[in-house]
């Protein structure tokens, strides 16, 4: 795991046109290895006190295949299934 010193600090929410932001320094993104294609899941805590984002992962193009296949494979199965 990469070096988390000085990983929490405060932060200030940008107005950005009709958008606001939360800014992250170079430095940030090397640590959490992003760059302006990461995608993020977002999660808001029920008490509107925590804001969470996690970075999602590429689906490898082989994982995919896998999958597609298996669903090809049990295609009956998973109909059946849909249908309890």
């Amino acid at each position: 795991m990469a070096n988390s010193e000085n990983s929490n600090e405060l932060v200030k929410l940008s107005k950005i046109g009709n958008t606001y932001a939360l800014r992250l320094s170079k430095k940030d993104c090397e640590l959490l290895q992003i760059s302006d294609a990461t995608t993020f899941e977002k999660i808001i805590a029920a008490d509107g006190q925590t804001l969470t984002f996690r970075k999602v992962e590429k689906i490898r193009p082989d994982i995919l295949a896998i999958a597609n296949r298996l669903m090809d494979d049990h295609a009956d199965l998973i109909h059946r299934l849909e249908r309890l």
